[in-house]
């Protein structure tokens, strides 16, 4: 199926002074299924906590062996089309079972291992602006964050020239690279922010509006993985008919989504990287342990989201429990 270009979107102004979320803010997130919050982590700590990332990155990254390539924070010419070394296998048991510590390939860095780094968890989800917006969506009761995802980075790459899918419209922007998806495991609400300025077409988080609630109505259960025989064409049909749009937002925005909303990394035909850190909140609630989500096949030991011991069943009102439902 070939897929629509994505839009560059950036937020309206629906903010209200004094105020986690307007009630213009929640109705929009109600009806699209998520809502940008532009400045809300300080520029001071988003600059320090960039600043240990670099350094983790050159450090832990590998460069590929007998390669000329060699990654400079000065120098924006090494930005381009990155050399990783080939990844290793990811552990068949133990603690990172079935995810590397640190995926590298192509443009994609995920700094899974950094995800409990304290520095990290101050940012984002124990950040008390951010955190403040997640609670006033999803409620008070919130499940203490123990981890980020880590910190993912889109590094700029030279575009391969192909016929299929068909050629891309004048503007040299086609929906190919784009990979909708919805996350496994438990999904409530999630969020991801950005640690550098984010332009456009420079790998910006990119959703489809409105598809949380169809994808909502695919599943059993309300926030565990349980996809019901029609998400397929569930799926099929948000790609089809929902035009995705880029969001686009200076360093310290945080872009809030609903654990069902299709989203995808975004098109990068910039030259800057696309840095980010992704968080996932829950309400409390008794969960599974490692070795049961081992047995679900659903064990993703970089989320902080785990599966629910009692998820509820698929109902009309998909805002049941949320504090925008009350």
């Amino acid at each position: 199926m070939l897929r629509k270009a994505s839009v560059v979107f950036e937020m309206p102004n629906l903010e209200v002074a004094g105020e986690a979320l307007s009630r213009a803010e929640i109705d929009f997130f109600l009806e699209h299924g998520f809502v940008v919050k532009r400045g809300l982590i300080a520029s001071d700590a988003l600059d320090a906590a960039l600043d240990r990332v670099w350094s983790y990155l050159l450090d832990r990254v590998p460069v590929a062996r007998g390669s000329a390539w060699s990654l400079s924070r000065e120098d924006r010419t090494t930005w381009l089309d990155p050399q990783w070394a080939p990844m290793p296998p990811p552990a068949k048991s133990g603690l990172y079972q079935g995810r590397q510590r640190i995926v590298y390939s192509g443009a994609a860095v995920k700094l899974h291992d950094l995800g409990d780094a304290d520095y990290l968890l101050d940012l984002v989800p124990n950040n008390p602006d951010v955190r403040c917006v997640a609670e006033a969506l999803l409620g008070d009761d919130l499940r203490p964050s123990q981890r980020t995802r880590g910190v993912y980075a889109v590094f700029p790459t030279t575009p391969l020239p192909t016929t299929s899918p068909p050629a891309a419209p004048p503007s040299g922007v086609s929906g190919a690279a784009l990979g909708p998806h919805t996350d496994q495991v438990c999904q409530q609400l999630n969020a991801c922010a950005y640690l550098d300025d984010v332009v456009p077409r420079n790998g910006g988080f990119t959703v489809y509006p409105g598809s949380h609630r169809i994808l909502f109505q695919a599943h059993r259960t309300e926030a565990n993985w349980s996809p019901l025989p029609t998400y397929r064409d569930a799926m099929r049909q948000v790609v089809a008919n929902i035009e995705p749009v880029e969001l686009v937002g200076d360093k310290g925005t945080v872009i809030f989504w609903h654990g069902r909303t299709v989203h995808s990394a975004g098109i990068h035909l910039g030259s800057d990287i696309r840095w980010a850190v992704f968080a996932d909140f829950m309400r409390k609630g008794d969960v599974l342990t490692a070795e049961e989500h081992k047995h679900a096949g659903q064990f993703e030991w970089f989320k902080d989201a785990k599966l629910l011991r009692h998820d509820p069943a698929v109902s009309d009102d998909m805002w049941r429990g949320w504090k925008v439902g009350s």
